[in-house]
Parts: C-alpha cells; structure tokens; sequence
C-alpha cells in the first residue's frame, strides 16, 4: 500500500483531526472521520468557496489511482472514500489523505460551459414572487441577478443531474423551508439557502413533481437531459464545469 505515512507531528502539536470550529459546521483544520467498515469522510476547512472545492476534486482525482478505492465522491467542502476493506492496520489513510492535502493547490480547467435558457416564475416557478419579496426585490430582479451569474457545477447531486451549483449571489440566498411542499420537477429551476438547482427535465417513469424545501423560481423549457446511460460518459456535466441561465422571459 501506498498509504503508509509516517507521524510527522512534533509534540505537542495539536492533531491534524482536531475540530475547533469558529461557528458551528466551520472547521479550523480538516479532519477525517470514519463512515461504517470501509468508508473515510474527509471534511475540509474553512467556509465553502472555489479554490478549497477544486483541491477537493484534485484529491477525488488523485484518489482514483489507488486500486484500494471502489469510489470516491465529492460533496461540498467533503470527500467520501469508499475502500474495498483490504486495508490493514497499518495502512493509515486518514494520515495520507491530510498529508496530500496539504500538498494540493488551488486551480482547475473546466472543460465545458453549458447555457441553459430559462422562464422565470409561471407554473413551474411558482416561489418567485414569495421568495423576491422575502429578499425585498421585484420578481424581475431576482430574474436578472440570477441570470447574472456563472454558476460552477461544486459536486453531484443526490440523483443523477446537473449536481449542486455554487455561485448563486447573495442578495438571492433565501433559507430552505422548514416543512417540505410539492413542486412541479421539469427542468425546473430551484434556490435553497446560498445554492441553486435545476432538476432533470421530465422523462418517462419519472414523477413529474417533487417534495422539497427549495424554493421553484423559473423552468428551462429546452434543458439537455444531464445524464443518459446510452451516452459516454452518461454525466452530461463534471465538477468544475460552469453552467449559465439565459434569461429568455419573466411570468410576473
């Protein structure tokens, strides 16, 4: 194995697993925990932002060689590493994964941008007005900001998709609601908390809505199918790759 590092810590020192957090979920140092028999989380510190998320994909990438890992994927500020339980006791892969992040630098080449055109508000974006006046804007000024920025694809999502975007300006932030409701899910274009969304457009054998607590402010009428097992590779879209919301109409 590859994995076996030496403790380089000088006494005295506090362990690299240590948590002192500034706020609740905001770690000081990055730390590694375990998940069940053969899986790592690996957790990074500091406040969620692109340069620590492309070290994150740099460490996926670099984890992808080791013919130990059955998977790894990346969250937003974390890494799950799935072993295949041939590790031994002296195989320390917590010490290897802080050891190589404290070797990766910022830095990563998109491969692709994807313009998506959007409807604001109308069936599908029926939050618009709730969430504009929440935010002490008209609904066409969340429709413009929103289309203003270029959002960075930061990991895959909980189904196969678009995955978690980030980028989303802050003037548009609006918390996740506390008690779920039922939202149309075609291509339709979503806010919670400081991330936006959009879900797959509707296909066959999929539910046409969904129970969230996101907030629906638009639909992409003419939205690619981001992921197809027909197609190589399936994923339509990567970590890293940008994605950009063309404004075409507001239904206010």
């Amino acid at each position: 194995m590859l994995i076996n590092t030496p403790d380089s810590a000088q006494a005295g020192e506090p362990s690299d697993a240590a948590i002192i957090a500034a706020r609740p979920g905001v770690l000081h140092q990055p730390r590694v925990t375990l998940c069940g028999s053969a899986g790592f989380l690996f957790e990074a510190e500091g406040e969620m932002c692109l340069p620590t998320q492309e070290r994150i994909w740099k460490l996926t990438r670099l984890l992808s060689d080791n013919a130990f890992v059955v998977d790894a994927q990346p969250g937003m500020n974390n890494l799950l590493v799935i072993t295949d339980g041939s590790l031994t006791a002296g195989d320390d892969l917590p010490a290897y994964l802080l050891s190589q992040w404290r070797q990766l630098t910022p830095g990563w080449q998109a491969q692709q941008t994807l313009e998506i055109p959007v409807v604001y508000g109308g069936e599908y974006g029926c939050d618009l007005h709730d969430l504009a006046a929440a935010r002490g804007l008209t609904p066409h000024e969340v429709a413009k900001i929103h289309a203003s920025a270029e959002y960075v694809v930061f990991a895959p999502g909980t189904t196969p998709g678009f995955g978690y975007l980030f980028g989303l300006d802050p003037r548009l932030a609006t918390p996740r609601r506390d008690v779920p409701v039922t939202r149309k899910a075609n291509a339709t274009l979503l806010i919670g908390g400081m991330q936006t969304n959009i879900t797959p457009p509707a296909q066959a054998g999929r539910a046409e809505s969904t129970v969230t607590g996101w907030h629906a402010i638009g639909h992409a009428p003419v939205a690619p199918v981001p992921f197809d097992l027909q197609r190589q590779p399936p994923e339509l879209v990567s970590p890293g790759d940008r994605i950009r919301y063309l404004l075409t109409d507001v239904i206010a």
